[in-house]
């Protein structure tokens, strides 16, 4: 049972990482549309474009690689959600429920 363990545990946490990089693709897919709204700030365009290039990266980069690169696009999506136009709103709702 442990020699199994031992055979499918990094294949079990390859597959975990490439879902986690599919569901980020998705998660910044649907910012697509929104940031191309003029009043976006350039900032957030450039973030998006670095969200952009770390999932092409994570799409090819080496299974121990991905989680740091996603961390890194986490962040930058993160500054674009809240440079979006109607985020304090949003954040000030959220804090006041």
């Amino acid at each position: 049972m442990a020699d199994r363990y031992f055979r499918d545990g990094p294949r079990s946490l390859e597959v975990d990482v490439r879902l986690a990089v599919m569901e980020y693709a998705d998660v910044a897919a649907e910012y697509a549309a929104v940031v191309g709204d003029p009043r976006v700030p350039l900032s957030a365009l450039e973030d998006y474009a670095l969200v952009v290039d770390i999932l092409a990266l994570a799409r090819r980069a080496p299974t121990a690689e991905i989680p740091s690169l996603l961390s890194i696009g986490t962040r930058a999506l993160l500054r674009v959600h809240r440079a979006l136009p109607g985020a304090e709103e949003t954040a000030e709702e959220a804090e006041a429920a």
